[in-house]
């Protein structure tokens, strides 16, 4: 993670809302890689490293939670950081994707655009307050 470029992979199969929540994250500083489906967010995450993963659950070819356990295997993927954006909002979902430790857990329905730029700029905010620390 660098100074002056901040990274997201938002991996969203729904193409209008990838576009609205891309655009709102870049006007807040960050460089966004939209991925449409599992794979394409798998081999984006593994290949580019990015700074925060925004990722949903229900997706085409390989679903969210298949594509973190995936992630999760791999020596970098293990410590990546992940914030869930779906519009499932069952318990055995959210725990499932907890025990996958991920950062944050948002539905889509119950939160505003805003608030999830928010939530996503404040983990950035902890992760680089925690690697200034760590220097």
């Amino acid at each position: 993670m660098t100074e002056q470029t901040k990274t997201i992979l938002l991996v969203e199969d729904e193409a209008p809302a990838a576009l609205v929540l891309s655009k709102a994250l870049e006007a807040e500083g960050f460089a966004v890689t939209i991925a449409p489906n599992g794979v394409i967010g798998l081999e984006k995450a593994l290949s580019l490293h990015p700074d925060i993963i925004l990722s949903d659950l229900k997706l085409p070819f390989l679903g969210g939670m298949d594509m973190i356990r995936e992630i999760r295997k791999d020596s970098w993927g293990a410590h990546a950081e992940i914030i869930i954006l779906t519009n499932v909002s069952d318990v055995k979902t959210i725990e499932e994707a907890m025990g996958q430790e991920t950062f944050f857990f948002i539905v889509k329905g119950d939160t505003s655009l805003a608030e999830i730029v928010t939530k996503v700029r404040s983990r950035y905010e902890a992760i680089a307050a925690t690697k200034h620390a760590s220097n």
